[in-house]
């Protein structure tokens, strides 16, 4: 009798715990910057996850970029260019890779590699207090209601003085540079839409030609409390409330 109300006492208080974390548990906070070719977006994340971690309600932000393509090609139990080539091209194998392939134990379909990169970068927009850079975040995560997606544009003048300044090329040779990195990531994207016309939307869109580091830091910080997300991410911590 006493091991039985025991095990039912367990039971019970366990069950009232798990439903207490699943009630102050909520997904995010993330923040996805998308960018056009030349806008860098790095640095401008890093600079950012400076001043989010002054807070006190998250724990340590991230920024999370190549670092899809690493965990992804850990689970898969691939090289993380393998997995990269995947996206980079619309002629995903050659005929010799093909063959290959038969013989390889370890082979992974695109439609496998494109799951698992999906729920990769879910996982992490999931989990929260990371600000995704590129890799169509702002598509993966857009069922994430605590999540800031931002877009940055600039002129193409603009871009190309950049490219070619930050990688020593030639203007004609960073306006290549631009419009084949730009096809590539569009592929990218191509894997993780709904269907080819699916819109992309973001909560802000920001000419960073006009404005310096530090104002573009505010200007996202600004529009990231603006949606309300610090005081929603408050409201699950109790001792918040």
């Amino acid at each position: 009798m006493e091991n039985t109300l025991l095990n039912y006492m367990n039971k019970r208080f366990g069950e009232e715990g798990k439903r207490r974390t699943e009630h102050f548990k909520m997904a995010g906070p993330v923040i996805t910057i998308s960018r056009e070719v030349g806008c860098g977006g790095i640095k401008l994340s890093q600079k950012l996850a400076e001043e989010l971690n002054k807070s006190v309600f998250c724990k340590q932000w991230q920024v999370i970029s190549k670092e899809v393509l690493s965990e992804s090609a850990r689970e898969l139990k691939m090289k993380p260019e393998k997995v990269d080539r995947i996206f980079s091209s619309q002629e995903h194998f050659t005929f010799d890779e093909i063959l290959s392939a038969f013989s390889d134990k370890y082979y992974k379909s695109n439609k496998v590699i494109t799951k698992t990169v999906r729920e990769v970068i879910h996982n992490f927009a999931t989990d929260g207090c990371c600000i995704i850079v590129g890799r169509a975040g702002h598509l993966i995560a857009n069922d994430i209601d605590n999540a800031l997606h931002v877009r940055l544009i600039a002129p193409i003048k603009w871009r190309v003085e950049s490219i070619s300044a930050r990688r020593n090329l030639s203007k004609a040779d960073a306006l290549k540079y631009i419009n084949e990195t730009e096809k590539e990531r569009e592929v990218f994207r191509d894997h993780f839409r709904k269907n080819k016309h699916e819109p992309e939307s973001f909560d802000i869109i920001i000419d960073i030609s006009r404005f310096e580091m530090n104002k573009l830091v505010k200007i996202i910080l600004t529009a990231f409390e603006m949606k309300g997300i610090p005081d929603q991410m408050k409201k699950t911590v109790p001792y918040f409330g």
